[in-house]
Order: structure tokens, then sequence, then C-alpha cells
């Protein structure tokens, strides 16, 4: 079969399996689904970035699952193309990305009205563009690429990450030649990190919930931790290590309640109501402070805690952490051990660290960025860990797959679908 037909035609077989899982089924709400419906640029918000954006001028559930499903096909189907058409080998890398971006642990999240779907699919454009513009650099790619690391990074606060990978190098630069290499891209950037910070700050409410979450679950379980956190002034109440489960909004004191802000649609943790007044203070004051502390001199605890989650994270057994009822998919087993996939990603950066420096340097930012997304994720989530993770499972998996195309021998000649032939550049 010719290039030009088989390329359309696995492009179109990914599209049918994409909608086909999700097409006529039901679509998931949760409690927290409302937070993503109502987008604020000031004051206070419950969820930051594009998802509030996008959700709340699609009110549809049909509609927003079908924008799911449809930005979905086409951030895979760009960056499937983009690594086939270098590659000598471009029906293999072309199946291959698209198999990865049709897999159960992917498209499942097209029926949630959450923060899932969309947020893979900003990573997967993120990785894309930046493979694009690298390539081809002019106003319309860089203006793509900004876009896509606008959408990526403010998917959720510890995505603002991505952005102190993507300004380094660019304030390297800016120091070293004494403030003469800036230009508009930087400027841009740092613009997105600081409307970033001041959305993870009007972001509070669900910031302090989630603290509270790590604290029942890090923190009161263990004694050692517990004793290092009485010692650095949280307050302890009789009862407190008991409580490990969820209130209803309404049994939470008003006196609480007042402090924490409670996040529209979100239950308290049983800990909010025993540890009081003196507690919530405490927490919205000085508790993400002392945790960083802790965390920081505590190197050993933290790395148990992540290599612990590891294997339910990015190699998750099952889905009833967030049951959905999808149509027919592939084989969840293509999806591949991490394990696997980190040999695969870390043989391929040493050889493409010899052949190709440039594109070397693209791909650690890839793994930094992706690294401490997931690090920052599993330390800063008392809860629902593997959900917290699907972003950067997949990512895990895309980028090591780029990096094992671009260790592979590259194409003499591209191959556009047409069928004509454009020289590499």
């Amino acid at each position: 079969m010719r290039t030009s037909v088989f390329f359309p035609l696995a492009i179109a077989l990914a599209a049918i399996i994409r909608v086909f899982a999700s097409l006529g089924q039901p679509i998931a709400r949760f409690p927290d689904t409302i937070g993503y419906e109502f987008f604020r640029l000031f004051g206070p918000v419950n969820r930051i970035g594009p998802i509030p954006i996008l959700y709340s001028l699609i009110h549809s559930d049909p509609a927003r699952v079908a924008t799911q499903i449809l930005l979905g096909v086409a951030a895979w189907t760009w960056v499937a193309l983009l690594m086939a058409r270098t590659s000598q080998y471009p029906r293999i890398v072309l199946t291959f990305i698209l198999l990865l971006g049709v897999s159960p642990q992917v498209v499942r999240y097209d029926l949630t009205i959450l923060s899932e779907s969309l947020g893979i699919t900003f990573m997967v454009f993120a990785v894309a563009s930046t493979i694009n513009v690298q390539r081809q650099r002019s106003p319309l790619t860089v203006s793509i690429w900004l876009v896509s690391i606008f959408s990526c990074a403010l998917t959720r606060p510890v995505h603002l990450w991505i952005l102190a990978v993507v300004l380094a190098a660019p304030f390297i630069a800016l120091v070293a030649s004494r403030g003469k290499r800036a230009n508009l891209s930087t400027a841009f950037l740092v613009f997105i990190l600081l409307v970033g910070v001041l959305q993870v700050r009007a972001n509070s409410s669900t910031s302090t919930l989630n603290f509270y979450t790590v604290l029942q679950d890090r923190v009161l379980r263990n004694d050692e931790r517990f004793l290092w956190f009485q010692q650095h002034g949280m307050p302890t109440s009789v009862g407190m290590r008991d409580a490990l489960g969820y209130d209803f909004a309404e049994q939470l004191p008003s006196d609480v309640a007042a402090i924490v802000d409670l996040p529209t649609g979100q239950q308290p943790p049983s800990l909010m109501r025993i540890g009081g007044v003196e507690l919530a203070r405490w927490v919205t004051e000085h508790g993400w402070k002392t945790y960083a502390r802790f965390i920081g001199t505590h190197p050993q605890d933290s790395l148990s805690r992540i290599t612990s989650l590891t294997n339910a994270t990015l190699s998750p057994p099952n889905d009833d952490f967030l049951p959905l009822d999808n149509g027919p998919m592939i084989p969840r087993v293509l999806f591949g051990a991490w394990e696997l996939w980190s040999l695969i990603g870390i043989g391929s950066l040493v050889v493409v660290f010899f052949k190709k420096p440039k594109e070397f340097t693209m791909l650690l930012a890839f793994a930094i960025s992706g690294l401490g997304v997931y690090t920052i994720s599993m330390l800063s989530s008392g809860i629902e860990h593997p959900r917290h993770a699907v972003t950067s499972a997949a990512a895990l998996r895309l980028i090591a797959c780029v990096s094992a195309v671009l260790a592979l021998p590259c194409a003499r000649q591209k191959a556009n679908i047409d069928g004509s032939v454009v020289e590499p550049s």
C-alpha cells in the first residue's frame, strides 16, 4: 500500500476507534466537575487555566466530550505525522504513535467532564509544536507553540514547572548577554508565568483542601512525620490522628469554613472539623511552606514516596479509581510497562546525544518537564494518585517514543500524504 493511501487510512481508523470508545456512552460528572465550568480571571477561582475557559464557552456535556475527542485526535495525529515524515520507517512510526494515542489509558477520559482528557491533549500539542517550531521557525509556528505552552502549563498548578524549564535557557541567555537577547516570545512566556502564579494564588481554596488530604494521607499515619510537623508548629488536637475520612459540607463549623473556603462541590476531610480553627489558620498560613521544608530536609522519604506510587500511577493495573463505561477499545496491554518505556527513553537519549545535540536538548527539556510534573504531583497529592498522574504516564511513553524515532536512522526524503516528496530540512 502506498504511503499516500496508508497515512490517511491509519489516521481515519484511529479517529474511528476514539470516537466509538465514547459515542453513545454515559458522560461522567463528579463532585469537582462544577469547578471546571466557570472561568474567572480575577478573584477566587475553583480551577485555573484553559479548561475552565473552554468549558465556560461550551455549555453542553455532549459537546464538551466531542471537543475533547476532536482535539485529542488532532494532537496525536499531528505528532504522529511529524515523527513519521522524518523516519526511514514512516508507516511503523505513524501506526505506533496512533495506537498509543487510542490506548484505553488515554481515550477513556474523553467521557469525563474533568481535566484529564484535555490535560493529556495539551501535553501532546506542546510536544508536537515544540518539535515543529524547532524544525521550521516562523511567526505562525512560534505562535502555535506559545499557545500550546500556555494551554499545557496552566492545565494544573503543578504544570507551572514546565514554564520554569522552558524559561531556563532564555533566562541564562538574557543574563549572559546583559539584557541584549530579550525577545517577544520570552516576554510572553514570562507573562504566562505571572498569570499562572496569580491564578494559583486565587486558587487557594483548592490548594488548602489538597493540603488537608496530604496531612491525612502522609503525616497523620506516620509517627515520625507527625512528630516532625508537631515540632515545626502544626497544632494538634484530640482525635486528630483518627480523622481519616470525609464529612458533609454542612458538618463543617462556620468559623472553620470562613477560613478554609471549601471549593464548590467538594466535601471536607474530617480533619478540617476535628482540627478546628487553630489548625485551619496554620494550614492556610504555614502549611505548604512547612511541607516544602520537610521535603527538602527529607529527600529519602520523598524518594520512597514517589517510588511506592510508580506502578500504581505510571502503569495502573485497572481503572477502578475512576470507573467509566467506555465502548470497545484496543487492549490495555499495548500501553506497556513504565519500566520498559523508561529504558527505551534513556537509551534513545544517549544515542541522540551523540548524533543530534540540538534534538537532545529538546528531549532533555521534555524529560525534565515530565519528571518534575510527576514528582510534584505525587508529593502534593493526598488522594487519587493514578488520576493525577495520567498526563505524566502518557508523556513518559510519548517522549520515549519520540526519542526512539530520533535515535533511529532518519529518512533521506520526507513523504507527504499526497505521495509527493520533499527534501528533509
